[in-house]
């Protein structure tokens, strides 16, 4: 049996002692990059008290058991479930990706999507390595680890967070993010969640969001799927893309800008489809709208989005109409939430 040679690290060293050793993990201004320290404290924290994007996310979820602004109490629990896509570029040093050879490749025409043993493959090898042991890392830690793909980027991977309930999708999502760059410097890899790793490149980096309520997911639930797309649709864009987009130079604007590919929506423009992903801003997956039930997806985060802001902006537009443009107060009606389909 042969030894990887990353099996050969040192083992942990176990403590037995009354400390407690507490591994402080958080998002720097970007909101996506982590930074992490150590501190030894003498019992467990019993609450973590901030007033930062987990907590207003917090504030909406509550919102849906009841709304002081309209004073509607749902005759059942809402129950948000949420899912997010997260992409990824393994790079180099100056975050460019590592495999990325414009000259030997066109990158609006490549087709790398899962595939297995491409000519494309320079690095590939070590980058399944990171991205299997990083699933395993993240099952091992209890995270809701969906699965993983090799996405069509050159060193470009994905892997799905979720269903979680509520805000958590955020402690999951980030958490995950922290694990990956963690195993990534023992890798000597870096990885990135720029949603435009090349500019002026096609490449683009996305983390769709899949969202749905306990009515969504009942027999019959794509009759409310579509009242929430419909709320999208007739909303104003903007608020939400800054809610999807925590990058101060606004980069997903400039994904949702690139005319050289087309697996990502165009800015400002919106168009619902079943099952169809090229310039799709809302998709409903084909066995959604097959079964009638189940979720939908938000094509326009970016890889860099903020989990806990991007749950609380999906929820306030598609739910409560908070962004809905003049002449649409009618979709507001929260008592829709309470009918039969």
């Amino acid at each position: 049996m042969t030894t990887n040679k990353y099996d050969l690290l040192l083992p942990d060293i176990p403590y037995s002692g009354d400390k407690v050793i507490i591994e402080y993990v958080y998002a720097n201004h970007t909101g996506y990059e982590f930074c992490s320290k150590t501190r030894i404290v003498d019992a467990v924290p019993a609450a973590v008290e901030a007033i930062n994007t987990r907590y207003t996310c917090k504030k909406t979820m509550e919102r849906l058991n009841f709304d002081p602004i309209s004073g509607y109490r749902p005759k059942q629990p809402h129950d948000p479930w949420f899912g997010i896509e997260q992409e990824y570029f393994v790079t180099r040093d100056d975050g460019v990706p590592v495999s990325y050879d414009p000259k030997k490749y066109n990158y609006e025409k490549l087709i790398i999507y899962t595939k297995i043993g491409h000519r494309h493959d320079k690095n590939i090898g070590i980058e399944r390595e990171l991205s299997n042991r990083h699933m395993t890392a993240c099952l091992n830690a209890g995270i809701k680890f969906g699965g993983l793909v090799r996405e069509n980027g050159p060193s470009q991977w994905e892997y799905q967070i979720g269903p979680c309930p509520g805000e958590t999708i955020g402690d999951h999502l980030n958490m995950s993010r922290y694990i990956l760059q963690r195993l990534a410097e023992i890798f000597g890899l870096r990885v990135t969640f720029h949603p435009v790793p090349v500019h002026g490149s096609p490449l683009t980096s996305s983390g769709h969001l899949n969202f749905s309520t306990n009515k969504m997911r009942a027999k019959g639930g794509i009759t409310f799927i579509r009242h929430a797309i419909n709320l999208l649709a007739n909303s104003e864009q903007d608020p939400l893309l800054k809610m999807y987009d925590p990058t101060l130079n606004q980069e997903n604007n400039e994904r949702l800008s690139n005319t050289s590919g087309h697996w990502h929506p165009q800015l400002h423009k919106f168009v619902c489809d079943v099952a169809n992903k090229v310039f799709t801003t809302v998709r409903i997956p084909p066995l959604v709208n097959i079964n009638g039930y189940g979720y939908f997806e938000d094509r326009r985060p970016s890889s860099a989005l903020d989990p806990y802001a991007a749950a609380d902006g999906i929820v306030r537009s598609s739910i409560f109409g908070d962004f809905l443009n003049p002449g649409f107060d009618s979709l507001k009606d929260l008592s829709v939430w309470d009918s039969n389909p």
